[in-house]
């Protein structure tokens, strides 16, 4: 590690920033954290850890030679879950704010409004905020996604705190974190804060969402978020964490197919979603997605999937 890890690690603590990144350039976001943290005089430390990356590798090297910023390369990679973890045990200060890589500040009190809300609750929750205007056709069904569905106000997401909780960014006591940390079994895209908000919610530990967004930057293209969306919805099925029901009630796209096969729909879904998936499909991957057929798109898979994983097993 850098000399500059050590000196600035050597101090009391407060804040330890921790970014797991994966072929994505984290420059600007790890410059505008550090000048917030400075003109906080908040003492700090940001760790950001490389995960197997083939792109950006020089250029986030970089970030070595910021104040108290250390630059972590893995050479095998670990998925966000495990990173995440990793950074955690590394950390040198009570309080750990985890942040999505391909995330922006917006507003120059971010760090400040933080620091004002420690001691307020266990976890600490800003929020997310998509641009106002959309971006190319291949890219908007995510970003029309996060801003019809995650970018809630923090007097709504207060109302259900654990279900409401995104790992894009929150800051969490280290000791907390470390008792709970993220699922490893998922290495992939999908549900490893759904899994977290429920440990909270079963320890009672508070969580207090704040008005303190940070901007989704990295949008998918609208091919690669639906097949990632398809992950994460296959993981009920798939990870025997979720054979816990009030787990799998945290999420609604799980709470209606419980529906659905309580009711013996399942055939018909299945029908439809084999009828109907070329249009629906061509819908998604269009420049005016339609988030109905999203979601029908999402339950529909999981009915066959399910049959699939079925037949295999019965075979």
């Amino acid at each position: 590690m850098p000399q500059n890890f050590y000196i600035c690690a050597k101090f009391d603590t407060m804040l330890s920033i921790l970014i797991p990144e994966r072929n994505y350039d984290c420059r600007q976001l790890v410059n505008d954290l550090v000048e917030q943290c400075t003109a906080a005089a908040v003492k700090y430390e940001i760790i950001v850890m490389d995960d197997n990356s083939s792109l950006f590798v020089e250029e986030n090297r970089q970030i070595n030679q910021l104040p108290c910023c250390t630059l972590v390369e893995k050479h095998q990679h670990l998925g966000a879950a495990k990173a995440r973890n990793t950074l955690a045990n590394m950390a040198n200060y009570p309080f750990l704010l985890l942040l999505d890589c391909d995330a922006g500040v917006t507003r120059p009190d971010y760090i400040q409004r933080y620091l004002d809300h420690i001691g307020q609750a266990d976890v600490i929750i800003g929020g997310l905020a998509y641009k106002d205007t959309p971006p190319d056709k291949e890219r908007i069904l995510r970003w029309k996604y996060g801003r019809l569905r995650e970018c809630v106000p923090a007097v709504e997401r207060n109302k259900h705190p654990y279900r409401s909780l995104l790992s894009f960014q929150l800051l969490i006591q280290k000791e907390v974190f470390l008792k709970n940390p993220f699922e490893e079994t998922v290495k992939d895209y999908g549900h490893e804060d759904t899994i977290l908000g429920h440990a909270l919610k079963q320890q009672q530990i508070s969580v207090l969402h704040i008005d303190n967004t940070l901007e989704h930057l990295g949008l998918d293209t609208n091919a690669v978020f639906l097949q990632k969306s398809l992950m994460a919805a296959r993981k009920y099925l798939s990870n025997p964490v979720f054979k816990d029901e009030s787990l799998a009630d945290e999420v609604k796209l799980f709470r209606v197919y419980k529906r659905v096969r309580r009711w013996g729909l399942q055939p018909l879904f299945r029908m439809a979603f084999a009828l109907f998936k070329p249009l629906m499909k061509r819908n998604l991957l269009s420049g005016r997605p339609s988030l109905f057929i999203f979601d029908s798109y999402r339950l529909g898979y999981l009915c066959l999937v399910n049959r699939l994983d079925v037949l295999e097993a019965q075979s």
